[in-house]
């Protein structure tokens, strides 16, 4: 009889078949009650047949797919999938190091009884040599003020409370190739705090071919997202979730500046309503 799941991995993917049928292959070795969750976004490479046969061996395994709509799209479908008590998502050209998940898992199955807390955040391994991270300073914090004001860096792994990420994973209006995780950080910042857990449980590459070689270009081709991500950091600030002026003032100039690349969308959008 198969067990409830305490996490939940959750993994859009696109073309990429042998990177991810080997993760997925990795993580179901883990000896901790997990389930996976892989959306396959439009791929044209074999990808979801190669999983599809993994899944029918093993039921932890639950493919969705859809026409290919970016990574934004293919998040949100994975994390909807989601049944486990913690969502992990996680990206298909990364590793994570499976002798750690029931570590991980363990810290889930103790957490406390403060309702304030939405989960946990562990460390990465950067794979890209001129990338450099730190520590966790402190023990709790929110994911906000955890880059804000004790300056942490570096790519991180969020397991959140399911129930809170599905609430906070509302996609933008519109249709958004790419939706940067950190707007459903920021939504979860407003109200939750995160425990902070210096464990690599991972490594973060940064492949040429991946969205992290293009981020600006995407940044500015789906502007609409980015507004409402540095939206959330200026009411954060006036909310005192964290004090970092400097910050703060980044976020100003990023409306502005995303503000201005939107205005065609949001005219658009205010037009369709007014005609509907």
């Amino acid at each position: 009889m198969q067990t409830q799941a305490l996490l939940s991995v959750c993994i859009p993917t696109f073309n990429r078949r042998d990177r991810v049928a080997a993760l997925v292959q990795e993580l179901l070795r883990a000896k901790c009650p997990l389930q996976i969750c892989v959306h396959v976004d439009g791929s044209t490479d074999g990808t979801g047949k190669a999983l599809a046969e993994i899944a029918s061996r093993d039921a932890r395994l639950v493919v969705t797919a859809g026409p290919n709509g970016g990574r934004g799209v293919a998040m949100f479908s994975a994390i909807a999938s989601a049944t486990g008590d913690y969502c992990m998502i996680f990206d298909d050209d990364d590793d994570l190091f499976t002798d750690r998940l029931p570590e991980v898992c363990e810290r889930l199955s103790q957490r406390g009884v403060d309702d304030k807390i939405a989960g946990f955040v562990f460390s990465m391994v950067l794979g890209d040599q001129e990338a450099t991270a730190n520590p966790f300073p402190s023990e709790r914090t929110n994911l906000i003020k955890m880059r804000a004001d004790e300056r942490v860096v570096g790519d991180k792994k969020e397991v959140i409370r399911t129930p809170l990420l599905k609430r906070a994973a509302v996609p933008p209006a519109g249709r958004f190739c790419r939706v940067p995780t950190s707007l459903l950080w920021s939504r979860l910042a407003i109200e939750y705090d995160v425990i902070c857990v210096n464990v690599d449980v991972g490594r973060k590459r940064y492949l040429l071919e991946g969205m992290t070689a293009r981020v600006r270009l995407l940044q500015r081709q789906n502007a609409y997202p980015m507004l409402l991500l540095n939206l959330n950091y200026i009411r954060a600030f006036w909310l005192g979730r964290y004090r970092s002026v400097r910050f703060l003032g980044k976020a100003v100039l990023a409306c502005l500046s995303f503000g201005v690349l939107s205005f065609p969308f949001l005219l658009k959008r205010s037009f369709a309503r007014v005609t509907s």
